[in-house]
């Protein structure tokens, strides 16, 4: 305890240093922006907030109204730009990451506190999340604010406080996403046990989480007569997932197992899941304070529940790593707490093997997923007198950027004769080209190929390093 305090008055300010870069390293690396896809989505909503409130949503995005609100706050400030979807991102990144240090410090001190803040900061899933505007940080810093309110016990009316305190971040949560329910099925066998919470807690905390979401159908019910309106919209969201989509970027055998494997062999957790499997397995017996493993026992409970009814619900929920935000974080905690509180040296290089290896895994992800959609932004910029045309849904997806940039020259295919059409090389029309958009490289793979080390790199590897997307043709179609 002495150490844990000698340590926080003399290098509080490194620690505070240390973090920032690792975030800006981290956000830099991972920086993806605007996407086109449900970040448009959100700005639709939240513009309806400026220009025509109340709005009751109209789409299964359009029903996140904490996201919504805090994103028309921004834009209400920075204006109706992209500088708007940038700060509600790293709004909540920023407020994710202090939810998580504060957590660690509550149990394990500040060393705790500052070592699972940095490993959070650059955890893939976490930034690949912080760039552009979503719904994943914001609900999972909601979850984890609950779990730690009703860790912390007690008796009394603090107790009853703090259990409506969580319950109102627990509703909150479930009107960003209707999946924190699942987490939430944790609260059914921690009042049977009643421990480490006690049934008035969780009691209070229910009474917290129906005052959010009985507000939210009377709202409903007010503007639209139905007040479970939101719930019918997202059942209705996605009526069956194909399996087929769990393929995107995880590594699967069997779906047995294929949620284990999503932990241990993905990109978006890096070493995270070894590592903290490690820490359980050296130091199981020591590794919670003693007095203070209340919050670590709701999150884990929490935690627990969200991966094994995920695991199950194949046919309902892919399974991406964004959805198993929860038991990452538990991760990263286990781990902090093992590092915080041991005396060894081998603890620095383990930390910063784990943050350069998160980084790592952030310089091989494709920071342009929507390349064509760039291609003609460019296209129609430096032709801004003729109209260009693109794939119908690259163009759909244009129409925001456009509008900010004040251009209105992109149209669908077909072409008229003589026009300008912006195609993949794969699938070009014969005609003139008039320009080439070949495609950026990884952050990786643009370092490595600044130093001239392309040919050493597998033939395998070389087109998701250095060409992640196809190379785009503007061309001049015959008349």
């Amino acid at each position: 305890m002495d150490q844990g305090k000698s340590w926080r008055r003399q290098d509080h300010a490194g620690a505070i240093v240390l973090l920032a870069l690792a975030m800006v390293a981290a956000l830099t690396i991972g920086w993806t922006g605007f996407i086109a896809s449900d970040d448009s989505l959100y700005f639709v909503g939240a513009d309806h907030w400026l220009t025509d409130p109340p709005f009751a949503g109209d789409n299964h995005w359009a029903t996140r109204f904490p996201l919504l609100w805090s994103f028309a706050g921004m834009l209400m400030v920075f204006g109706r730009n992209f500088t708007a979807f940038a700060a509600t991102a790293l709004l909540w990144y920023a407020a994710l990451i202090a939810m998580v240090g504060l957590f660690a410090a509550r149990i394990g001190g500040a060393r705790t506190g500052w070592i699972a803040a940095m490993l959070a900061a650059t955890l893939p899933v976490v930034v690949s999340n912080a760039t552009t505007v979503g719904v994943d940080l914001l609900e999972t810093m909601l979850l984890l604010g609950g779990a730690w309110l009703l860790g912390e016990g007690g008796v009394g009316r603090a107790a009853m406080l703090r259990g409506l305190a969580a319950g109102v971040l627990f509703g909150t949560a479930i009107l960003c996403r209707e999946t924190s329910l699942l987490s939430l099925v944790a609260m059914g066998p921690l009042f049977l046990i009643g421990r480490p919470v006690s049934r008035g807690s969780l009691i209070a905390a229910g009474l917290g989480l129906a005052l959010i979401l009985g507000g939210e159908a009377l709202f409903q019910w007010l503007l639209t007569g139905d007040p479970l309106r939101r719930y019918d919209i997202a059942f209705h969201h996605d009526s069956h997932i194909d399996r087929a989509a769990n393929h995107e970027g995880n590594f699967l055998l069997h779906p047995a197992i294929d949620p284990v494997l999503v932990l241990f062999i993905n990109d978006d957790f890096g070493l995270l899941f070894w590592v903290a499997s490690l820490a359980v397995l050296i130091n199981r017996q020591n590794l919670l304070p003693a007095g203070r493993a209340g919050p670590m026992i709701v999150l884990a409970a929490m935690a627990a529940a969200d991966f094994l009814l995920v695991a199950v619900l194949t046919e309902k929920l892919v399974l991406n790593p964004r959805y198993f935000m929860l038991p990452a974080i538990l991760a990263i905690i286990l781990i902090a707490l093992w590092m915080g509180r041991s005396g060894g040296w081998w603890r620095w290089p383990l930390l910063g093997g784990m943050i350069a290896i998160n980084l790592l895994m952030l310089s091989v992800g494709n920071a342009h997923p929507r390349w064509e959609m760039e291609a003609l932004l460019a296209a129609s910029k430096a032709h801004p007198a003729e109209m260009v045309s693109g794939d119908p849904v690259m163009v759909r997806r244009a129409a925001l950027p456009m509008r900010f940039a004040g251009r209105a020259n992109l149209r669908p295919v077909p072409t008229q004769p003589g026009g300008l059409v912006l195609a993949p090389q794969s699938i070009a029309p014969a005609g003139v080209v008039l320009a080439r958009y070949p495609s950026p490289p990884t952050p990786l793979g643009g370092l490595i190929d600044s130093v001239g080390g392309r040919a050493f790199v597998p033939s395998p590897l070389q087109r998701r390093m250095f060409t992640p997307n196809q190379t785009m043709l503007l061309v001049r179609m015959p008349r």
